[in-house]
């Protein structure tokens, strides 16, 4: 039963981690409940944009072996900010966030697994709230419908404490009317450790960064 206890209580802190994925490697826009951009690529981004919120579709995956026992959880959460705050000035060569914040109010979905044979499944709050704040971040276009930053917009980790991958990230463009929207894909792989056992953690995300021309 301590054994239970520590496990789900370690799972629910790292699955507020993961699940909370908002890095930007921008790749595909066909997040669940984003809504489908559409083409014109040939609009300049450049200029003054709200921050109008941030779609997420999350799955992750944490294994650590406890007294020769595997112990599993997988984590499944889709989120859509909201009291959403801030603006966002893109010039020719960077992304000026100024007082950006937003809240989210969520489920997401816990599957427990030892030695692989199911033990808990079950539904867990996602709140968090990111208060306003600014930020800049470099970024090269490499054509008419991507781009590369220089380091990651929203990290792992965002609202909550924790490090998390960083560096260069690419995201693809798209246009739903006068809403531009940046859409990410995110992967990571780490280990982590709890009490002294190390274990692993793996998870992707899938979201859109919506920003609405001011």
């Amino acid at each position: 039963m301590r054994m239970k206890t520590n496990f789900l209580f370690f799972l629910a802190v790292v699955m507020l981690l993961a699940s909370c994925q908002k890095e930007v490697n921008f790749q595909d826009e066909q997040t669940s409940g984003g809504g489908g951009g559409t083409g014109n690529n040939n609009k300049s981004i450049i200029g003054d944009w709200i921050f109008a919120g941030m779609v997420g579709d999350t799955k992750s995956t944490v294994v650590f072996t406890d007294m020769g026992i595997q112990l599993k959880g997988v984590t499944t959460s889709l989120y859509y900010t909201k009291n959403n705050k801030g603006t966002v000035k893109i010039t020719s060569s960077q992304f000026l966030f100024t007082g950006v914040g937003y809240d989210i109010d969520t489920t997401m979905h816990v599957k427990t697994y030892i030695d692989n044979v199911l033990l808990d499944d079950s539904d867990m709050p996602l709140v968090a709230s990111t208060p306003p704040t600014d930020t800049k971040y470099d970024y090269v276009k490499n054509n008419a419908d991507s781009l590369t930053l220089a380091g990651t917009v929203m990290s792992v980790s965002d609202p909550f404490s924790g490090g998390g991958p960083s560096g260069p990230s690419g995201g693809k463009i798209s246009w739903s009317s006068d809403t531009l929207l940046i859409t990410v894909k995110s992967h990571i792989n780490t280990p982590i450790s709890q009490g002294g056992t190390t274990g692993l953690l793996t998870g992707d995300l899938i979201g859109i960064l919506k920003l609405k021309k001011k």
